[in-house]
């Protein structure tokens, strides 16, 4: 199963108002290419895409967060999924793409006896699966971007041969962030958020006088 075959239909499973994070790499390089319609952050380093998510997810709990890491990164920083089974947040999928190695650079624990989806449930995860077909790609991810979570995908694709790197005026850097930020502020929830505050702040600015 390769990743560039499954991150279009999942990209076509998202809403506008839906988040997406994506580790660095080929998760970056393709879903920043094939989801355009709502807020991603792209390009997080090794062991920040779940924690960046998962602060995403407490930040707005009406909305699906999607944590799209890879399995090198993921390794950098287990604890976070801790954190995940502690506080449970229901909108937060976590999909981690492990295609058992660390890009061209040699294999992961995940390819000898390391089991991200055991490390998931220990954490307290309690919705979680091994993913190894497009069939079961599908009857497990797309419910769960609609449905109570926090949910733990751990998908075998395989290693690509030739880097992916997209656009990278739009995958990467400032222009990136810009963006993000454009359309956190434009986010239904977070403007309902600001008019609260400014009828909070307008109501104590009548209380004081």
């Amino acid at each position: 199963m390769k990743r560039i075959d499954i991150l279009p239909k999942m990209a076509s499973w998202t809403d506008p108002e839906m988040f997406g994070v994506t580790s660095l790499s080929s998760n970056t390089a393709i879903w920043s290419e094939v989801r355009t319609n709502g807020p991603n952050f792209s390009g997080m380093n090794m062991g920040l895409c779940v924690p960046f998510a998962l602060g995403l997810a407490l930040a707005f709990p009406r909305r699906t967060v999607i944590a799209l890491d890879s399995d090198g990164s993921l390794m950098n920083n287990t604890s976070s999924l801790l954190s995940v089974g502690d506080l449970r947040p229901s909108n937060l999928v976590i999909v981690v793409m492990d295609n058992q190695s660390y890009a061209r650079m040699g294999p992961t624990a995940s390819s000898r006896n390391a089991d991200l989806e055991a490390i998931a449930r220990g954490a307290g995860i309690q919705r979680t699966a091994t993913i190894r077909t497009e069939a079961e790609f599908e009857a497990q991810v797309k419910p769960a971007l609609r449905q109570p979570g926090p949910s733990f995908f751990r998908v075998i694709v395989e290693a690509e041969t030739e880097r992916l790197i997209g656009n990278r005026r739009r995958v990467y850097g400032q222009a990136m962030k810009a963006r993000f930020m454009d359309m956190v502020a434009a986010h239904p929830d977070y403007q309902k958020w600001n008019e609260r505050a400014a009828l909070s702040a307008a109501r104590q600015a009548v209380s004081d006088s």
